[in-house]
């Protein structure tokens, strides 16, 4: 396992958050320390398979935006969230805005949806071939806010979140953008919950469900009383447990280079991945409180990794906690990490990590 940390301290400006329990973020956030989930809806099985539950959320209702009325449901989620993120950084203007978007499987969906038609009808729908390209999303939000700069799309699993993480950092620190608004979504559909099953992600009568929903940060150079995201880990991989776990130890030990920990955000969903995780926290950093908002809101992959940041974020905002580690565990073989502490940050470690 090799990777190089260049990181650079951000400043979050600005949260959004739309999930299955509401969009309030800090009501959301009170919810899950209640422990509360929301009510588990079912997706039809295909192809003669069973029926999949999912955590569905309502669309947005986005007035005043009319491109918005014929895209994909995942299109709709960012938007929303970048737009409370957007609204809630708004009293600083910005002229250089970035935008990153990270998705794990948007244009897997509306591909299937694409062909189902070709299938049924003969012909694609025309209104879902655009959506069919894992940028669309981040294609909508640009044109929504106006984002004419930079506008990036990372694609892979849940640590697609942090990289396009790592990726903010790096444009602001080398003067790229004043500013980036970092946006994830997805969308629930039966391909991506069968998906899960086969991997083995998701066994039956687990307790992971796929959900669906967007998160999205605003961020800037660092400074002030914001929220700071204080290290931002390169990056492993793993290829079977025993790396996994190694790989785990290490970008913990990472996170703790310039100071413990006192709250750790996991990515556990219930999914086969969750023991290694679990152990790996008790190791490094034992006795340490720690909150799993996916076993609340269920796994939205890179979504639920930016969401993971915004529970950080809330966390220290509230003075719940003035540390806060979240490392991020995907399904394809890739770790990350990063984090959120309060005050004007920190300088990251920047020792090349090795493994």
């Amino acid at each position: 396992m090799d990777s190089p940390t260049t990181n650079s301290v951000l400043s979050v400006r600005g949260v959004g958050w739309v999930t299955a329990l509401g969009r309030d973020p800090q009501a959301v956030w009170r919810r899950i320390l209640a422990g509360e989930r929301p009510v588990a809806g079912v997706l039809p099985g295909l192809f003669g398979r069973a029926d999949a539950p999912i955590y569905a959320v309502p669309l947005p209702g986005e007035a005043g935006f009319a491109r918005l009325r014929r895209s994909s449901a995942i299109s709709h989620f960012a938007n929303a969230a970048a737009a409370d993120a957007m609204q809630q950084a708004a009293p600083e203007p910005c002229e250089r805005m970035a935008l990153i978007a990270a998705s794990s499987n948007g244009a897997v969906i509306y591909t299937r949806k694409f062909y189902a038609g070709v299938l049924d009808r003969g012909s694609g729908s025309p209104l879902l071939f655009p959506e069919t390209v894992y940028n669309a999303p981040t294609s909508h939000v640009a044109a929504r806010f106006g984002i004419d700069g930079t506008a990036l799309t990372f694609v892979g699993d849940a640590t697609a979140g942090a990289d396009a993480l790592l990726a903010a950092s790096e444009m602001i620190a080398s003067g790229d953008a004043d500013r980036c608004l970092i946006v994830a979504a997805e969308e629930a559909d039966w391909l991506v919950c069968e998906a899960a099953r086969r991997w083995g992600l998701a066994a039956p009568g687990g307790e992971m469900t796929i959900s669906e929903g967007a998160a999205a940060l605003v961020v800037g150079p660092p400074g002030g009383k914001f929220p700071q995201i204080a290290t931002v880990h390169g990056g492993l991989s793993y290829s079977r447990p025993a790396p996994l776990q190694a790989g785990l130890r290490r970008i913990l030990q990472d996170l703790s280079a310039k100071g413990p920990a006192d709250l750790v955000i996991l990515s556990a969903s219930g999914s086969r991945l969750d023991r290694e995780e679990s152990d790996a926290v008790e190791t490094i950093l034992p006795g340490i409180p720690r909150i799993a908002p996916k076993k609340c809101l269920g796994e939205a992959f890179s979504a639920s990794t930016l969401a993971q940041a915004v529970c950080a974020v809330l966390a220290v905002d509230d003075a719940s906690a003035t540390r806060v580690a979240v490392p991020v565990v995907g399904w394809s073989g890739q770790l990350g990490g990063f984090v959120v502490s309060g005050g004007s940050g920190e300088e990251p470690f920047a020792e090349s990590s090795r493994l």
